[in-house]
């Protein structure tokens, strides 16, 4: 994949987990994190809906962390409401190396602007001090204050309202298809991220003819 229209951008726009900062994959790895056992019996596909139908809800702030960890620990068993908290705290991991930098840069550049379009909740979002390169871009929106998620055509327009450009004007870097393919078809040069290898060298990588 290349920026087809380098002279076009107006606007650098990045996911947050996944792209700048690395996040658990799955259960196994935050129980280890958070030094709780591994789930003793294997999830059912009915469990893992239902565990992903409350996620959204959370992320799309129509749940406060308050009723979010005893709902997860009811499906949980062998968890307590307390460890679903020490699980959801540490499912952030680190910022990717030259995530910083790359935000600094980006903040920094005198003809781009500098977006994050996150789907996340308030809990980690507030964490952006902790983790520092979300909070060094001009622009910052998170999915559980604007009550959309992506791959929602909205939260992307709210995108484009808040850095008053769009179509071709904006490219962005994010770790799922789907919210890639999302945004090709409003036009967006919009790229996958590949979340286990150097993610801020491949956006670096795609930035050349942009950012030069």
């Amino acid at each position: 994949m290349t920026i087809e229209r380098p002279e076009a951008v107006r606007v650098v726009c990045l996911d947050w987990g996944g792209v700048l900062l690395r996040i658990c994959n799955g259960w196994e790895e935050a129980c280890a994190e958070a030094g709780l056992p591994a789930p003793e019996l294997p999830v059912s596909d009915e469990v893992r809906s239902r565990r992903r139908a409350l996620a959204e809800a959370y992320q799309l702030g129509n749940l406060s962390c308050e009723a979010y960890y005893p709902a997860v620990a009811d499906l949980s068993p062998g968890y307590t409401a307390s460890d679903i908290e020490r699980l959801h705290d540490a499912w952030l991991l680190h910022e990717y190396e030259g995530a910083v930098a790359l935000a600094e840069e980006l903040a920094g550049h005198t003809r781009i602007t500098s977006a994050l379009l996150s789907n996340t909740n308030a809990r980690h979002w507030v964490r952006r001090e902790q983790f520092t390169a979300a909070g060094r871009l001009e622009h910052q929106l998170a999915s559980y204050e604007h009550r959309m998620a992506k791959p929602d055509v909205g939260f992307y327009r709210a995108l484009e309202s808040a850095v008053g450009a769009s179509g071709e004007q904006v490219v962005f870097f994010d770790d799922l298809e789907a919210n890639v393919s999302a945004a090709r078809a409003l036009g967006w040069q919009a790229v996958r991220v590949d979340p286990t290898g150097d993610t801020v060298g491949q956006v670096r990588g795609l930035l050349h003819g942009v950012l030069s």
